[in-house]
């Protein structure tokens, strides 16, 4: 096992059991300028396996998050016994191979060890509070994510933009994978009413047409972020003749903290890049295509339902850690939540 610790304010541990895509990660976080808490290669796990660096993680100051490239789960109890705790303050994202068949007899030539069933793995993640992503990209999203935006309570998104075509492939990219679109309440619809063009869509995905300012962006923000029928919020902003990314980020970036998770989406290069950096700045996770945005909004919601979970009660907890094969017998220090 390799352990290599970088102090930076994004504190996330990247643990690894691929010691390739460990330094493929490294090499390109320092051209990306992302962060780490720390790396840690785990290779074939002889001896310190997934749950004592969760547990070692869970206690560090230094780490707000854990995000995990998973081959094989090894000792399944003392995973889930040190991530259920973990999970309640620190999000543990994890990458699972293994889903096919092909990929699972991959990783068995790779680390010598099974991968395990697919559902019982789902369950088990789902139970103990972890989330499963599916792409590198979606794992460290997902870590930036956590760490900018709370938590949605619900799966209802609410959408504002300038363009119909980017808010329908966003609606598509909501509802296939079980979110929803919130329901605007008819005192937003009201206030909405008051100030955007009567062509505006009345309804959500709301559209503030072609034309829109950044004032009026700013507005429609304003009146949608409370609505009581919405999870969270995604503005996407199309670069057109009357629009100016720039200004209308500047205008947004002090929408941060709603008490709802706020995404966007500014769609283009060179001439949304500057709006693009005011965002990020100031913690507003920006995207360049809609449809990603809403995937990781879904992850997020996915997460909270996880959470919920872990205080309902643990009888199918137990028995999902001995549906999973076990090599060993060690249970962790925090078992007694069980």
């Amino acid at each position: 096992m390799l352990l290599l610790q970088v102090r930076s304010p994004v504190r996330v541990a990247f643990i690894s059991q691929s010691g390739a895509l460990f330094t493929s990660i490294l090499d390109w976080s320092l051209g990306e300028n992302v962060g780490f808490s720390a790396f840690v290669s785990i290779g074939s796990m002889l001896d310190v396996g997934w749950g004592d660096l969760i547990e070692y993680f869970g206690d560090d100051p230094h780490t707000h998050s854990i995000v995990l490239y998973m081959e094989s789960m090894g000792d399944a109890r003392s995973f889930l016994s040190a991530a259920r705790p973990v999970a309640i303050d620190k999000p543990i994202i994890v990458l699972k191979v293994g889903r096919t068949a092909a990929a699972a007899q991959a990783a068995a030539s790779h680390t010598g060890a099974l991968t395990g069933s697919d559902d019982v793995l789902n369950a088990a993640f789902r139970r103990c509070g972890a989330l499963r992503v599916h792409t590198i990209s979606d794992l460290f999203d997902m870590a930036e994510i956590l760490a900018k935006q709370p938590r949605p309570q619900g799966n209802r998104l609410s959408i504002v933009t300038n363009a119909g075509g980017p808010g329908a492939i966003a609606t598509d990219a909501l509802i296939s994978d079980g979110g929803a679109l919130a329901d605007l309440a008819p005192e937003t619809v009201q206030q909405l009413d008051e100030f955007l063009p009567p062509q505006w869509s009345h309804h959500n995905p709301i559209n503030i047409l072609g034309d829109a300012s950044s004032d009026r962006y700013a507005k429609t923000l304003e009146v949608a972020a409370p609505d009581p029928n919405s999870d969270g919020l995604l503005v996407i902003l199309t670069p057109q003749a009357m629009t100016n990314p720039t200004q209308t980020a500047e205008k947004l970036k002090s929408y941060s903290k709603l008490g709802k998770p706020l995404l966007a989406s500014w769609m283009g290069g060179v001439e949304v890049s500057a709006g693009t950096q005011i965002l990020n700045q100031a913690n507003i996770p920006t995207f360049p295509y809609p449809d990603t945005a809403v995937r990781l909004f879904n992850y997020m919601w996915r997460y909270t339902y996880n959470l919920r979970a872990i205080y309902e009660t643990p009888s199918a907890f137990r028995l999902l850690s001995r549906l999973i094969p076990i090599s060993g017998v060690q249970i962790g220090r925090r078992q007694q939540i069980l």
